[in-house]
C-alpha cells in the first residue's frame, strides 16, 4: 500500500506551449511529439543544489538536469533550441518562486540605477506567435537559418570560455614581448576559427532557387574558402538572427522624480542568476 504522503508529491503548477511548437524535434527529444499545454512541477531541493554546483553550471548539466526533473515530457533538453530553453526557464522560475521577479535596471537618460519588479508571465506571453523561420539573402544566394541547440551553445561556450581564460593568463605571463605576442595572436586565430563554426552551425540551407544544400561540410568548405567581405556579411545575418530571437524585452519607468523616463530593458536568463548565483555565461554569443 502507497504511503499517504504520496498525495502531497509536487503538482504542476503551469502549463506551457513551446514557441518553436516542436519544429525542430522527433519523439527522442519530446515525450510522444508534445508542444502544447506541458506540465512544468516548481524544482525540488536536489534541482536548486544543483543550480548552486559550479561545475554543474559550467558544463550544462545543471540546466538540462533540472529541465527534465521539472517537465518529465522533454526526454533530452540538450536537443532543445535556444529561445525554448529561455521560455522553459522562465516558466521553471514561475512554477518554483512565482511570477513576479525583482530586476535591477539603469535608465539610458539619467543614468538613475534602480530596482523594479517584472511579471514574468508577460514575458511568457511575448514568445507567442515567435518566428520559427529566418532567411537572408547575399547576392542570388539565400540562407535559411535555425537555432541552434542547447548542446551546441553550451559547446560554443565552453570554447570561448576557456580561450578567455587562456588569453588572460598569457597577458600576465611574465615573458618577453616577442612570444607574448604570438601566444596570443594564435589564441586569436582559434577564437576566430570558433565564431566561423558557430555562423555556420546557424546554416540550415543555402539555395539559388533552382538547387539547394544542406550538406554541413558543403556549406562549410563553402563559406571558408569564400572572401573576408562574404563572411561579414553572414555574420551580420546571423547576428539579426540572435537579435529576432532574444528573450522579448520589458518596459521600464524610471523612478527618477526628475526624469520618469519609460524605456526597455532586457533580462538576461541563462543561467544561475536567475535562480540566485552568479551567471558563467549567457547563451546570445557575441562574434
Amino acid at each position: 500500500m502507497s504511503s499517504f504522503l504520496q498525495n502531497y508529491q509536487r503538482q504542476p503548477k503551469l502549463f506551457i506551449d513551446l514557441p518553436s511548437k516542436g519544429k525542430f524535434y522527433d519523439e527522442t527529444v519530446l515525450q510522444e511529439g508534445q508542444t502544447s499545454h506541458i506540465p512544468v512541477y516548481g524544482m525540488n531541493a536536489m534541482d536548486e543544489i544543483l543550480f548552486k554546483t559550479p561545475d554543474a553550471l559550467f558544463s550544462g548539466e545543471a540546466t538540462a538536469e533540472v529541465i527534465k526533473s521539472c517537465i518529465p515530457t522533454i526526454l533530452d533538453p540538450w536537443q532543445l533550441v535556444g529561445y525554448d530553453i529561455d521560455f522553459i526557464l522562465i516558466a521553471l522560475r514561475i512554477a518554483t518562486y512565482g511570477d513576479k521577479m525583482p530586476v535591477g535596471t539603469t535608465c539610458p537618460k539619467c543614468a538613475e540605477s534602480s530596482e523594479n519588479e517584472i511579471s514574468l508571465t508577460q514575458l511568457l506571453d511575448g514568445f507567442v506567435n515567435y518566428e520559427t523561420d529566418y532567411n537572408f539573402t547575399i547576392e542570388d544566394l539565400t540562407f535559411n537559418l535555425r537555432p541552434i541547440t542547447y548542446r551546441q551553445t553550451t559547446n560554443f561556450s565552453i570554447e570561448n570560455y576557456t580561450l578567455d581564460r587562456e588569453l588572460y593568463q598569457v597577458k600576465n605571463l611574465d615573458m618577453n614581448r616577442e612570444d607574448q605576442n604570438k601566444q596570443m595572436q594564435d589564441i586569436y586565430t582559434r577564437s576566430s576559427e570558433v565564431n566561423l563554426r558557430l555562423a555556420i552551425a546557424h546554416i540550415h540551407e543555402i539555395s539559388n532557387g533552382t538547387d539547394s544544400e544542406t550538406n554541413l561540410n558543403e556549406i562549410s568548405t563553402f563559406i571558408t574558402q569564400n572572401d573576408a567581405l562574404f563572411f561579414e556579411k553572414l555574420k551580420k545575418g546571423i547576428q539579426d538572427l540572435t537579435s529576432k530571437w532574444n528573450i522579448p524585452q520589458f518596459e521600464i519607468i524610471c523612478g527618477a522624480e526628475s526624469c520618469s523616463n519609460r524605456y526597455k530593458s532586457a533580462l538576461e536568463v541563462d543561467y544561475s542568476n536567475f535562480f540566485g548565483v552568479k551567471s558563467l555565461r549567457s547563451r546570445n554569443l557575441i562574434f
